[in-house]
């Protein structure tokens, strides 16, 4: 089942309090119309290994912000589905795999644990009265006073962490489109920070319905998926997508949108029943292949739109798993018949 509910908190920050050996969630004490709020981050795993890893993008891009600098103070209910505002790490092209690293929640000092990686993020944003924070996540309330911060009512927000592709006893809370994050937005520097965070049990793909880890058994022989160190399949990255023409001169009759595809692993790849997908879930079939070290532009129909608001593209295999994915805004896509480098 997934989260009993979902939303995104918007809020200014008061205050934090680190976690400890004892307690594994890192404290945020936010203010919004008035009402107090507490998100509890989690910053250390139940399951070995218990370091989680966590990525923080200081030059976040993402259409997702235009929209979300729109919303009102206080907590927004979401429906985790595509086209709304709801998160998912593997499918909004928020993050990439191979940028995420790992990290006691506790240590010795000198940058050398979460508890400091996030107190670089969160003190500077506290410091500034004009910055914005979305934390999304899973609300709760209780008729009670909040047992850190002391306020009363307790109200919160929690499961702030990629919320698929649990292990085995904890798939209760798989769903896709229910990611938890925190976002912080900047507006005078005009920047916006990302806080993204995992477990590392989690897995990287899942089932579009249920969030569940997909299994090695959905992997056929003679895919060409290379396999990691553990022997496991691993598509991620095998082809990147390093380019994209979103915004054609004079429609589509001078240059057609493309996207430029680049092979980085040591195999020829057959792309007959790949796929290129947009935002909006149009698709465009791929043919043909890729040798070692071959890049090639790949010209798009009119089926296929990348829009010139903002847009997602993701490069699925024939199995339908991601093998990578990008993302761009309205302003990176402002110039006519520029390329966007990714």
């Amino acid at each position: 089942m997934p989260l009993k509910s979902y939303g995104v908190l918007k809020a200014r920050l008061k205050a934090r309090r680190a976690s400890t050996e004892k307690h594994m969630h890192y404290h945020l004490w936010v203010e919004a119309n008035g009402l107090d709020y507490r998100a509890s981050v989690s910053v250390r795993s139940v399951l070995h290994p218990s370091e989680m890893e966590y990525l923080i993008d200081f030059q976040f891009r993402h259409p997702i912000t235009r929209e979300l600098a729109s919303l009102s103070p206080g907590f927004h209910a979401l429906e985790p589905c595509p086209g709304t505002l709801a998160l998912d790490y593997i499918r909004c092209n928020l993050v990439e795999r191979n940028r995420f690293l790992t990290l006691p929640c506790t240590g010795p000092g000198c940058g050398a644990d979460l508890n400091e990686v996030l107190d670089n993020v969160i003190c500077a944003a506290i410091a500034d009265p004009e910055c914005w924070i979305y934390i999304y996540g899973e609300p709760w309330e209780a008729q009670a006073t909040d047992r850190i911060f002391r306020f009363f009512p307790s109200l919160g927000i929690h499961d702030v962490h990629m919320n698929q592709g649990n292990a085995p006893g904890h798939w209760e809370q798989d769903g896709s489109w229910q990611d938890g994050a925190i976002l912080i937005e900047r507006p005078r520097q005009r920047r916006w920070v990302g806080v993204f965070l995992k477990f590392q049990s989690q897995s990287w793909h899942t089932d579009d319905v249920t969030g569940h880890a997909l299994t090695a058994s959905f992997f056929h022989e003679g895919d060409g998926v290379p396999l990691d160190r553990h022997g496991v399949p691993r598509p991620d990255g095998m082809v990147r997508i390093i380019a994209a023409m979103v915004h054609s001169p004079d429609g589509a009759k001078q240059r057609p949108e493309s996207v430029t595809l680049f092979n980085v692993c040591p195999i020829f790849v057959d792309l007959t029943g790949w796929m290129l997908v947009n935002r909006e879930k149009r698709r465009w079939r791929l043919r043909g292949g890729l040798a070692p070290g071959e890049a090639r532009e790949i010209p798009l129909g009119a089926s296929m739109p990348l829009g010139n608001r903002g847009g997602v593209i993701t490069l699925l295999n024939r199995q339908g798993l991601k093998v990578h994915g990008v993302s761009y805004t309205a302003e990176q896509a402002s110039e006519e018949g520029w390329s966007i480098t990714f």
